[in-house]
């Protein structure tokens, strides 16, 4: 489906992408991670097109790759225009500050615009059909007329994530979008994201930073240090606590649960000590309470 090879991206003299070679295949959930700086979002960003590589190129296939028994475009692919990747690529950013008092739905619509036949011709019928059932999908029918500078920070990003669906793109591109979601949403998002990989064949690539919702959730996950592509592989394969200690600089122990999915366990850095009960260590802020003050109980 699409295939990225060899790029490399600086800001100025500073390398942030180095030699970055990886296949995405239909029906697949990619998980894409590595420590803050380490050129994620940078990624994301040179496959939309917002930045341009230094180095390698980005081609689109009509089914996936060479080699992956997806049916190639006339050629063996081709570099996507502006217009091809507006199609076939949908973007959750990281952060998102909305700046006009749209309407939630009126926000939502706006993932259609790369469907319009001519700037004359307006949304039509399917698009707004469209807005509706990503509305129900994602359960905020009822909040489809607020205006969406009164949303908290969560059900906007909820709202954003309706948008990236709204336009069907074959290529779902997530940059942390369950950051400013509590535990249930996220769980929530990332399931409607693995039935859209499972039933829809989208192919999704979530920019994450938990690595126990990436094991849960992904078929394959990759991991970035210092612009390289450090580990490629399953959950499996790739969170052992060799691998965890390599890349973010941290011990923890690792896990299977049942269906062998493996679940990380960070420690506590040396040398911090334990907290007894009832004491609190010389220097640490916080206060010295009885389980009954803590509980509100006078």
């Amino acid at each position: 489906m699409l295939s990225v090879q060899n790029i490399s991206f600086a800001y100025h003299d500073r390398l942030i992408l180095n030699d970055i070679s990886l296949s995405l295949k239909m029906g697949e959930f990619l998980g894409f991670l590595g420590p803050n700086g380490s050129g994620k979002s940078t990624f994301l960003k040179n496959l939309l097109g917002f930045l341009e590589p230094l180095r390698g190129r980005i081609v689109f296939y009509g089914g996936g790759p060479p080699g992956t028994g997806e049916p190639d475009l006339p050629e063996g692919g081709t570099v996507p225009d502006r217009i091809e990747r507006s199609r076939r690529l949908a973007f959750v950013p990281q952060n998102s500050r909305p700046v006009a008092a749209l309407s939630v739905r009126e926000l939502m619509l706006m993932g259609r615009l790369p469907h319009i036949r001519d700037r004359w011709s307006g949304y039509g019928k399917a698009d707004k059909q469209k807005v509706e059932e990503v509305l129900t999908a994602l359960g905020i029918t009822g909040m489809a007329e607020r205006n969406i500078l009164s949303l908290s920070g969560g059900e906007l990003q909820k709202v954003i994530i309706g948008r990236c669906l709204v336009q069907e793109g074959d290529i779902l591109l997530l940059d942390e979008a369950t950051s400013g979601l509590d535990l249930n949403h996220s769980i929530e998002i990332m399931e409607l994201m693995r039935k859209k990989a499972n039933g829809e064949a989208k192919t999704i690539v979530a920019v994450l930073h938990d690595l126990n919702l990436a094991s849960q959730y992904c078929d394959r996950i990759v991991l970035l240090k210092n612009g390289r592509l450090r580990y490629e592989g399953s959950p499996a394969e790739i969170l052992t606590e060799e691998v965890v200690e390599d890349i973010y600089g941290i011990k923890a122990v690792v896990k299977t649960d049942e269906y062998g999915r493996p679940f990380v366990l960070p420690r506590r850095m040396e040398g911090t000590g334990e907290i007894s009960a009832g004491k609190v260590p010389a220097g640490a802020s916080g206060f010295r309470t009885s389980p009954t003050e803590a509980a509100g109980v006078c």
